[in-house]
């Protein structure tokens, strides 16, 4: 999901700069619903990366009928590269394997391209898309909401006894098993602080978690990422704030519109921070950054983590500004 809204704004910009071209996207069916109203895409095609041969053969016979000129490799990976393959396209363009997550992959592509710079996903994107159109310039990934969708949620945090014509805080929770993740004593302590209230937003891999007292639950379950969509929408109108660790649920609410601030302890938030968000990292930077992992191997656990977003320090994700054109390479 990370993924996917890291490279929408290089997707949104090369449609502003091509409006006559006919873009279309391949992404996991469970992610569809995020694109619901991005004005750029012609067409999103889902696809069950479990469902073996069948899903493949499927996804085949969808595609090749459309004759699509270029295929591009936004994740770097077996799987996208694979499925850059499957399109039929006359030219599969990606990126070179410095900047890939699976650099072997590259083989199953036509064309490989440098990446100046950190390979931050966004960045990949942007250079990929500038091999199509050099022009475009940089830009933040825009997710949109209807109104009944933000009425909707609005509804909701009336019901936990937050007044969403106000601004609010929410405290992303996710299960600390994962070394991103907040420390629930982070997540105990953000909750009291003020002056405006806080939600603790837990998604449906969390109810097992035992919670702060006294501070009300946003719960958003399985297949609902439209809510997320209209919560990160209405925090931005009422100048609300996310605290919340490098995972999916984040880059969602940034890319909605939310001021999103993101904790970062041996993570590296050059390589995924979402370009809207606010990185703040640890600030005595524990020696076993980057990190990459999702379970830490230290004997105490993610300790890199347990720092209070205040005494952290500001971090410069070095990406281009919102419509920034410079050199792709800077």
């Amino acid at each position: 999901m990370g993924d996917l809204v890291q490279g929408l704004g290089a997707i949104q910009a090369l449609h502003h700069a091509r409006p006559d071209w006919r873009l279309s996207l391949v992404t996991q069916a469970a992610n569809v619903p995020l694109l619901a109203g991005v004005s750029a895409l012609t067409e999103v095609f889902p696809f069950d990366r479990r469902g073996g041969l069948r899903a493949v053969r499927a996804l085949r016979a969808t595609l090749r009928p459309r004759r699509f000129e270029h295929a591009l490799d936004l994740q770097g990976n077996w799987k996208s590269a694979f499925v850059a393959r499957c399109s039929g396209a006359r030219q599969t363009i990606g990126a070179a394997a410095a900047a890939r997550q699976e650099p072997g992959s590259r083989w199953l592509l036509q064309r490989t391209v440098d990446i100046g710079g950190v390979a931050h996903p966004a960045r990949v994107a942007w250079q990929l898309v500038r091999e199509l159109a050099p022009e475009v310039p940089f830009a933040l990934p825009r997710l949109v909401a209807s109104e009944s969708e933000v009425e909707a949620e609005a509804e909701v945090l009336r019901g936990v006894g937050v007044a969403p014509d106000r601004a609010f805080r929410v405290v992303v929770v996710t299960d600390p098993a994962d070394c991103r993740a907040l420390r629930p004593q982070v997540v105990a302590g953000e909750a009291q602080r003020g002056p405006e209230p806080a939600v603790l937003l837990v998604g449906p891999g969390e109810s097992h978690l035992e919670l702060p007292q006294g501070v009300p639950v946003l719960r958003h379950g399985a297949g609902e990422l439209r809510r997320l969509v209209a919560l990160g929408v209405l925090m931005a109108r009422v100048g609300g704030e996310v605290l919340g660790p490098d995972q999916g649920a984040s880059h969602v609410l940034a890319a909605a519109g939310a001021r999103t601030v993101l904790q970062f302890g041996a993570q590296d938030p050059r390589r995924t921070c979402p370009p809207a968000a606010i990185a703040i990292v640890h600030p005595q930077g524990p020696p076993c950054r980057p990190c990459s992992r999702r379970r830490c191997d230290h004997p105490q656990g993610p300790v890199c983590m347990e720092f209070a977003p205040g005494l952290g320090l500001p971090a410069d994700c070095g990406l281009p500004a919102d419509g920034a054109a410079r050199d792709a390479g800077a």
